[in-house]
């Protein structure tokens, strides 16, 4: 199935290292985020990896452009609405050990069952059996590599 047959194409679940990069102003990888927005692909914010990228970068310009990509057309920024999913998020922390805002990136993709798009597969690797159904990870290499 192509982006282009009219049925909605899997979401990706946008990891930290994306949303730091867009917040860097990574011109490859914002245009790479905008390009699957603009074909139509849903793509999942966890609020949470919002936070960190923002914790990251701590600028005006970086809040910005992650505020960009909450405004883009096929987006969905995923909070913790309630108790029962501050809890799930608790317990994928405590299968996973992964961090609390890498943790809710894998909440979103495991309750979802989608893939995350990230920079940083390897670490994804290392957590992607812990959950009840294996993470799917889809890299985005650097610029110049492979």
């Amino acid at each position: 199935m192509t982006e282009d047959s009219g049925a909605t194409p899997t979401p990706y679940v946008l990891d930290v290292s994306v949303l730091v990069a867009v917040a860097r102003a990574d011109a490859e990888v914002t245009r790479l985020v905008i390009t699957l927005d603009g074909r139509g692909r849903p793509l999942v914010i966890p609020v949470l990896a919002i936070t960190a990228a923002s914790l990251d970068t701590r600028t005006e310009d970086g809040d910005v452009a992650l505020l960009g990509l909450e405004r883009l057309e096929n987006t969905i920024v995923a909070p913790l609405r309630d108790t029962e999913q501050a809890a799930s998020l608790a317990a994928v922390i405590a299968k996973t050990g992964l961090e609390m805002c890498d943790a809710h990136v894998a909440a979103a993709a495991d309750a979802s069952v989608c893939p995350v798009l990230s920079m940083d597969a390897p670490k994804w690797r290392e957590h992607a059996t812990a959950l009840g159904q294996p993470l799917h990870i889809i890299e985005i290499a650097e610029p110049g590599e492979g």
